[in-house]
């Protein structure tokens, strides 16, 4: 907008009015002569319901004008584009190159035009034969789609649960105090001295590990793809750190890993007998009832797919009955026994944990964080993209609590 309407409107603006006689006139006379339609519109809005005096009048008095410059600009654009053309017919002229006439609808859509045997930008796409390399097909490139298609993210199915212990803390390591017994008290006679109690500590160490993970791309790859690259590769990074950590939470070795709830000593384990080679409903029964005894609450069923698989599909008799889990026109099982069923690949073969989330506690030293470098190959171009996420091991208050059935391989 020129400055002298600028002003204008910026005036109007500060004292929430419209635009008095004088500012409209002065609007108009601004207004080139072959812009009939901005007078028109201009002057539609002043006699219109709301009248020159209201800010809706002014404001779209702005809007006329500010479409105006964009098709004013977009004028100057194909000006310029049919002045280089014809310059390219000129040349191509004085080289000796015959012109030939374009039939109706030409490439330009303009009758009569006339197009050289030495097109312009503008009409060399009219010649070319895509499918064909030797006819012009090398010079129109491959497209490749603004969107990208990623792996199915693997939601974390330990976090998922509600309850579970998740403590942050600062520095190296730190220790969580554990009771590990207490005495039991007794009946006193009347009068006689109360014997006191002992309690025994001790602490659940969490020392952080690092998960990372580096890529680097070149930047004429990051500048040049046609979706946004540097969101796909930080996707891939925070998704392949979750899908690990979640993996180490259930099987974990405990050796430049999480110790994970399989790992033995971490949960009570429940090997099946030879010829229990799926885990049924009445094993996870028990295993309800132990934790039960333990003083603990049973919140959640984790179950390796192909265990999944055999509990939604357990029958009343054998083979011959109807499905435990509801009939095959219901929607298939989320929960058993009142507790939610969470299927993930991550836990081992054959295996079901019955546990009590409130008695498992993970350490977190810092979140994931993604950092972007463009020194790390100064000398290459390249940009290099880092994740880390330090977690402090998996601990189990009450190895009772978690109850880890193991069905038997044959």
């Amino acid at each position: 907008m020129k400055p002298e309407l600028r002003k204008i409107f910026d005036a109007a603006e500060t004292e929430d009015r419209g635009l008095t006689a004088r500012e409209v006139a002065a609007v108009i006379n601004s207004i080139p002569a072959e812009e009939r339609m901005a007078r028109t519109e201009i002057l539609a809005a002043v006699n219109g319901p709301d009248g020159a005096n209201s800010p809706e009048t002014r404001n779209s008095i702005s809007e006329t004008l500010k479409y105006m410059e964009m098709r004013a600009v977009d004028a100057r654009e194909d000006r310029a584009r049919l002045d280089r053309e014809a310059e390219v017919r000129a040349l191509a002229v004085q080289a000796g190159a015959p012109v030939l006439p374009v039939a109706s609808g030409g490439s330009d859509g303009q009758e009569g035009a006339w197009r050289s045997l030495l097109p312009s930008g503008n009409e060399f796409r009219t010649l070319v034969a895509e499918g064909s390399p030797g006819s012009g097909g090398y010079a129109v490139p491959g497209k490749t789609a603004d969107k990208y298609v990623e792996h199915l993210r693997a939601a974390s199915v330990f976090l998922r649960v509600p309850g579970i212990n998740v403590h942050r803390f600062d520095g190296g390591s730190f220790t969580l105090p554990n009771l590990t017994s207490s005495t039991t008290p007794g009946v006193v006679a009347e009068g006689a001295a109360i014997p006191e109690g002992t309690a025994n500590f001790a602490g659940l160490t969490f020392a952080p590990v690092k998960y990372a993970d580096l890529y680097r791309a070149s930047n004429e790859v990051l500048a040049d793809a046609a979706f946004e690259m540097r969101n796909l590769i930080s996707g891939v990074m925070v998704r392949n750190i979750a899908t690990q950590v979640d993996r180490d939470t259930f099987q974990g070795t405990g050796t430049a890993s999480l110790s994970g709830l399989t790992k033995a000593g971490m949960g009570t384990a429940v090997n099946l007998a030879t010829g229990n080679t799926v885990v049924k409903w009445d094993h996870i029964i028990d295993a309800f009832s132990d934790i039960e005894a333990a003083g603990a609450i049973p919140a959640v069923i984790w179950a390796s797919p192909d265990m999944g698989k055999a509990l939604r599909k357990e029958r009343e008799n054998s083979t011959t009955g109807g499905y435990l889990a509801g009939q095959v026109t219901d929607p298939v099982t989320k929960a058993g026994l009142g507790l939610p069923i969470l299927v993930s690949a991550n836990l081992p073969a054959k295996t079901v944990i019955v546990a009590d989330p409130t008695r498992i506690h993970i350490g977190v030293r810092s979140d994931v964080r993604v950092a972007v470098s463009e020194d790390f190959g100064f000398d290459k171009d390249l940009t290099a993209f880092r994740a880390t996420y330090r977690v402090a091991g998996l601990a189990v208050d009450a190895t009772a609590a978690v109850q880890v059935i193991k069905a038997s391989a044959s």
